[in-house]
């Protein structure tokens, strides 16, 4: 078992997920399971602010 682990950065909590979701449908279905779920609330509530680039960033992990 593995996976793919990364981040998704924006400059707004928009657009990071705008990202996220186009990542997510980009890689299909080689992945079963995503943490977090392509569901636009929970990925919002878990965005963390990175003041030294001034961005919106999204910690994923696609497990295999």
């Amino acid at each position: 078992m593995g996976g793919h682990s990364g981040e998704i950065r924006g400059k707004s909590k928009l657009e990071a997920y705008l990202k996220y979701e186009r990542f997510v449908e980009g890689v299909g279905e080689i992945f079963e399971s995503r943490n977090p779920p392509k569901n636009k609330k929970l990925c919002k509530k878990l965005m963390v602010w990175d003041s030294d680039t001034g961005e919106w960033v999204l910690y994923y992990h696609l497990h295999t």
